[in-house]
This record gives C-alpha cells, sequence and structure tokens, in this order.
C-alpha cells in the first residue's frame, strides 16, 4: 500500500519566514555585541582585557557559525518551498488539471 505524501506549503513558508526573521535578528545582535565590545577593549589592558578578548574571539566564531547555519536553513527551506511548489504546478499541468500551487 502507497502512502501519501503531502507537503504543507504555508507552514513551509511560515517556518522560511521566521527563519528569515531569526538569522536577522542574530546577525544584527551579533554586529551590536561587537560595537560594545570594541567599545570596551580601547579603554582596557592587561591579563583580564587579553583573557577576556581571548574567550571574545572564541564566542564571535561560534557565534558567527550559528549565524551562518541559519542563512543556510533559511536559504534551504526558501528553495524546498520553491520546489515543493513548482512540483505541485508540474504534476497538475500534467494531470490536465492546472492552477497555481497553493
Amino acid at each position: 500500500m502507497a502512502e501519501q505524501y503531502r507537503a504543507d506549503l504555508a507552514h513551509i513558508e511560515a517556518v522560511t519566514a521566521k527563519l528569515g526573521g531569526l538569522d536577522e535578528f542574530v546577525t544584527e545582535t551579533l554586529r551590536e555585541v561587537e560595537e560594545r565590545i570594541a567599545a570596551v577593549q580601547r579603554n582596557w589592558s592587561g591579563k583580564s582585557a587579553d583573557a577576556h578578548a581571548t574567550a571574545h574571539a572564541e564566542w564571535t566564531t561560534a557565534a558567527g557559525e550559528i549565524a551562518a547555519g541559519l542563512a543556510k536553513m533559511h536559504q534551504a527551506a526558501a528553495a524546498a518551498r520553491t520546489s515543493y511548489a513548482d512540483g505541485t504546478v508540474t504534476i497538475l499541468s500534467a494531470l490536465g488539471r492546472g492552477g497555481p500551487a497553493q
């Protein structure tokens, strides 16, 4: 017995929008953090400043990886939405039903 396969285009679109918003939020927040840390580091020296700079560099690398991952997920979700919509149109056309994707 064949199982039915269904893609909820509205849900994929909603997820894509949320990922896009989260990606923008994270990117903007990272930019703001970098501005604030740069201001602090201009007037800070010594061992504690060096330790903070090292820890912050590690954090920045990890945060950048998260931001890049979110951007990739957003792109993948958008591509999936387009692929499913295009596939729906193709299948409906092949069946002679035509009509736009939902």
